[in-house]
């Protein structure tokens, strides 16, 4: 009985701080990347375009050939049935990648993350790969890359760059980015890689947001070479939100024993959202 007391009180806590959340956020994108999409099948084209999950439906629109993979991340988000597969190399012609409108960046408060899985050697061992980017590399925005001279992945804003991870073994990686005023937190699979108050603000951009790659300036660049999913991108007011970690805004991954809690708390954040616009 006691434990039965515990566990409701416990729920009751994590269902007052989601609905916290879910007053402070204030709008985004969640693109699965075959999940929401209609049809979507293993090694299909994706679909044209791929759909926003979130109520503004703020989708994508395909560019060459990404395809559809059933090889997805084992820690990601319950169900997830598909990946989308950007096969881009040096020679090929059209590269694939989605594109569509620039996401807001007015409030003083965003969060952006990612799962990725590459093959260990870059496709440009010289130069840099777009997984999910909101803006324009080097220049404004900011976003999440694949540099192939140092092998890692990365946040970049403008000339601005942090190394979140090692790219090199072939394996699936969270990547994670949350601004809240002037604090800055970076993660890699989960863990907190650097937390800070001094490094430089993203510049706004209205480029546009891309996943795989991007148009520079009228035909592909900064193209990826793997499997991107669950891509997700999200504006709060941090003062709406109260006292709260900066992970809270981000998809976790529960341990099997608070996987019921977590999910009864996400399920009802995700329903209100949708349910806001």
């Amino acid at each position: 009985m006691r434990g039965a007391k515990i566990l409701a009180v416990v729920v009751v806590i994590l269902l007052i701080n989601q609905i916290a959340l879910a007053n402070a956020f204030v709008r985004g994108a969640y693109y699965r990347l075959g999940d929401a999409d209609p049809g979507a099948a293993a090694g299909a084209l994706g679909n044209d375009p791929t759909k926003d999950s979130f109520s503004e439906k703020l989708d994508l629109t395909r560019f060459g050939n990404p395809q559809y993979s059933a090889d997805v991340p084992a820690n990601g988000p319950l169900p997830n049935k598909f990946s989308m597969s950007f096969t881009n190399n040096d020679a090929e012609d059209p590269f694939a990648y989605y594109g569509g409108a620039a996401l807001d960046m007015s409030q003083p408060g965003y969060a952006l993350e990612a799962w990725v899985k590459a093959p260990p050697i870059p496709i440009d061992p010289g130069g840099n790969e777009l997984i999910a980017f909101n803006g324009n590399p080097f220049i404004n925005g900011f976003g999440l890359l694949r540099d192939g001279e140092s092998n890692t992945y990365e946040f970049r804003a403008g000339t601005f760059s942090q190394v979140l991870g090692p790219s090199t073994d072939g394996k699936w990686h969270h990547l994670a980015y949350v601004r809240s005023f002037n604090d800055a937190s970076y993660y890699f699979d989960g863990k907190l890689v650097k937390e800070t108050t001094t490094d430089p603000a993203p510049l706004a951009t209205t480029d546009g947001f891309w996943i795989g790659g991007r148009t520079y300036p009228t035909s592909a660049g900064y193209v990826f070479n793997g499997l991107v999913d669950e891509v997700r991108y999200q504006t709060f007011n941090p003062i709406a939100a109260g006292a709260f970690e900066p992970t809270n805004f981000l998809i976790t991954v529960p341990e099997p024993g608070a996987a019921l809690l977590v999910f009864m708390a996400s399920s009802l954040l995700l329903t209100r959202r949708r349910n806001a616009r």
